[in-house]
């Protein structure tokens, strides 16, 4: 017990989690930058997730519609914010990328698959930002 304590106050005491790259600093107030992999189901479905997290960081919308290999090499340099729009829990770029926790059904999979929000790699902090309004939007029905 005492151990739980003294690892958790270390913890709270670092200001985890970080981003390196200062994301979640970088969209406050100013612009989220989205890459949408295909307007349509999947992204209509993700759309009041990114629209909850912008109004939360007081920032405006920007979306940019690409194929997969754009896009996340635009997120990993930083040009994108966030990747929707049907990135599959599974994806083959997972390595490469920050994940979100499960949205909801990856709608046009054959198999019974989730769907993710891809963000940059290693920015913990914007990535728990998403998180939570993954969640905020599952609260109120929106994400499925």
């Amino acid at each position: 017990m005492l151990i739980a304590f003294l690892v958790g106050s270390t913890l709270a005491g670092c200001d985890l989690p970080r981003d390196p790259e200062e994301t979640l600093e970088a969209v406050r107030g100013q612009e989220l930058r989205v890459g949408v992999l295909k307007f349509g189901e999947n992204a209509e479905k993700d759309r009041p997730i990114v629209e909850r997290l912008a109004a939360s960081l007081e920032a405006k919308l920007v979306y940019v519609e690409g194929d997969a290999h754009a896009l996340f090499e635009d997120l990993k340099r930083g040009h994108l914010h966030l990747v929707i729009g049907g990135v599959p829990e599974t994806t083959p770029f997972e390595k490469e990328l920050g994940l979100s926790k499960p949205v909801g059904p990856l709608h046009g999979a054959r198999e019974e698959e989730d769907r993710v929000i891809a963000v940059r790699p290693g920015e913990n902090a914007f990535l728990l930002r998403v998180n939570q309004a993954i969640e905020a939007a599952k609260a109120g029905g929106a994400g499925s």
